[in-house]
């Protein structure tokens, strides 16, 4: 009944993002354009959740904005760590996004994830997804959520809620900004339970790994950011540091043991930074 639910709020929404393409008033005043970036992940950590390893990635990307809104892009992340590196990912996304006046914006999405197979990532298991995500800004603090879901052997339900407050320097072509931000992300982890049975079946011999709780929806996480970013006319940077605190872990057991324990997980800091031109 829950995901039913859920599934019906995700249909509403993505309706109500199609609506908003008449109520678009600012889509004249923009140029359609073309983006390159490329970036640097210190550790892959998604929902608090991270590998055992480190795994910085280095993702080079290219993308197309169409003044309407309309987008699609396609990346690659190549693994730079020290005892192994490879290309691990290859991403496919397009989606639409949208203005409805200078207070209220929002989007849709669509992915494709295509995975090395010896991959260590948390999110390895995923094969693609869907989101819609909505931020209103009265100019204190914006409010921003999202839905997404994301499919793998079973189809996750992923909800994010977040506050922030942007301090802007400069003027549009050469500013500055940086966006104290606080959110959380609550879902389920079939995902996750598929990374983990993958991971820790690799040194169990033949036994079958077991996992509960993973269908649950919960809290996943609390995260503290701080986006740092300069955007000029063709060009700009950007670095976000991140703290992530993880909650609800779930219970892990091995058909040879003797029951279920819950694996520890530990807050996690990383940071992104890269940089983009567009024309």
């Amino acid at each position: 009944m829950f995901l039913k639910s859920i599934l019906f709020a995700f249909t509403i929404a993505i309706g109500c993002c199609s609506l908003v393409t008449a109520q678009d008033t600012t889509s004249h005043n923009k140029s359609s354009y073309f983006k390159l970036s490329t970036s640097y992940l210190t550790n892959s950590v998604y929902n608090g959740r991270k590998d055992s390893l480190t795994l910085p990635y280095i993702t080079p990307s290219i993308g197309y904005y169409d003044k309407s809104g309309f987008f699609v892009s396609g990346s690659l992340s190549y693994l730079a760590a020290t005892a192994d590196s490879r290309i691990d990912l290859f991403t496919l996304e397009t989606g639409y996004d949208f203005t409805i006046n200078d207070k209220l914006s929002g989007g849709i999405y669509a992915s494709k994830y295509f995975y090395n197979t010896i991959s260590t990532a948390v999110t390895s298991q995923t094969k693609g997804g869907l989101g819609a995500n909505l931020s209103y800004d009265p100019g204190i603090v914006s409010v921003s959520g999202g839905i997404d879901l994301s499919f793998a052997s079973q189809t996750d339900v992923n909800v994010s809620a977040a506050l922030a407050h942007g301090f802007y320097y400069g003027e549009k072509g050469n500013e500055w900004g940086v966006t104290p931000t606080i959110s959380t992300n609550l879902g389920t982890q079939n995902s996750y339970q598929d990374y983990v049975k993958k991971r820790k079946s690799k040194g169990s011999g033949n036994s079958t790994v077991q996992t509960s709780n993973s269908s649950n929806f919960t809290i996943l996480d609390y995260e503290l950011s701080l986006p740092i970013t300069y955007d000029g006319n063709k060009w700009g940077l950007f670095l976000t540091p991140t703290y992530a605190i993880p909650q609800n872990p779930i219970s892990i057991a091995a058909s040879t043991g003797s029951g279920y324990t819950t694996e520890k997980l530990d807050n996690a800091f990383y940071a992104q930074f890269g940089v983009y031109v567009k024309f």
